[in-house]
């Protein structure tokens, strides 16, 4: 895959987004990237601090970006050239049109979770990571230095071929392993699993057809990861009753600190992988997760 060249950090000034910021920096450094820190105020509150402090929305905004450049500063990002943005807008619009006009191909942005559900991320980094025009790397807060554990989910489409390099990629360059995994749902494991409400309970093993998943995985990785640079590769089948949980299940078994998966895989089944699985995945993750779009991708409207 092709290195980085420009990566936006969203930044709402929360532990969650400096911790984000840290690692758009690490990020950035090993691939010779340029990053901007992004900050979008509310146009609300940009027009409630001008009537409070008797002054323009240049002055608010201006007051606005030191604040973010002490904010970067104090960050412990090292010496690393981050600038410094403040737009004024919605959040989810702002930040895309930032992407647009820094082409930036990674937006960096904090989890964000609530006391009651910590690992849910927030509405806007999980509108990002459906619709935003470039990949998403939504980072945890309690996330610590490079990505050792690393799974990436494999349904065999292309955009699914796009996470697993993207996966080596990153575990190339923090000294990572990779779990490529599938989840094989059986005729009874999907009748089991209708309206998504069955426990992760293992189905009715078929070793024959567990057999030929195996082969089929190995044959879509073989191009893959034919030059993985040395990277441990272990590549997974599992027959489970439920597909979001038996990934979750294995992320949370094997301490995985990154799962990197596409949003879009094959043709007709977008509201199901959206829908459900990988959305699932994003918002009950325990760890970070790297969203990947296809080519060409563009969303849909709401």
């Amino acid at each position: 895959m092709k290195h980085l060249h420009h990566i936006i950090a969203a930044i709402d000034f929360t532990p969650s987004c400096r911790n984000a910021l840290r690692e758009a920096v690490r990020r950035a450094s090993l691939d010779g990237a340029a990053v901007t820190a992004v900050h979008v105020m509310d146009e609300f509150l940009v027009h409630e601090l001008k009537k409070a402090l008797v002054t323009d929305q240049a002055a608010v905004r201006a007051d606005w970006l030191e604040r973010l450049k002490k904010f970067v500063a104090e960050s412990d990002v090292g010496d690393a050239a981050v600038s410094a943005e403040v737009r004024i807008g919605h959040p989810f619009v702002e930040l895309v049109e930032a992407c647009r006009a820094h082409t930036a191909d990674l937006l960096v942005m904090g989890a964000k979770g609530s006391k009651n559900e910590p690992h849910r991320i927030g509405a806007i980094a999980a509108k990002c990571v459906r619709k935003a025009p470039v990949d998403v790397l939504v980072v945890r807060e309690d996330a610590q230095g490079p990505f050792k554990k690393i799974v990436t989910c494999v349904d065999f489409s292309e955009n699914s071929a796009k996470a697993v390099q993207y996966a080596l990629h990153v575990a190339r360059q923090d000294g990572g392993a990779v779990d490529c995994l599938h989840v094989y749902q059986s005729a009874l494991a999907m009748s089991l699993d209708y309206g998504g409400f069955a426990p992760s309970l293992p189905g009715t093993i078929d070793p024959e057809a567990v057999d030929n998943w195996r082969k089929d995985l190995d044959g879509f990785l073989a191009p893959l990861i034919r030059d993985s640079g040395g990277v441990q590769v272990n590549a997974l089948i599992k027959e489970r009753v439920n597909i979001r949980e038996a990934i979750l299940d294995h992320v949370a078994e094997t301490h995985a600190t990154l799962v990197v998966l596409g949003t879009r895989g094959k043709t007709g089944l977008r509201e199901m992988l959206i829908g459900t699985t990988a959305e699932k995945i994003v918002q009950n993750a325990p760890c970070s997760i790297l969203a990947i779009k296809p080519d060409g991708f563009a969303p849909a409207a709401d």
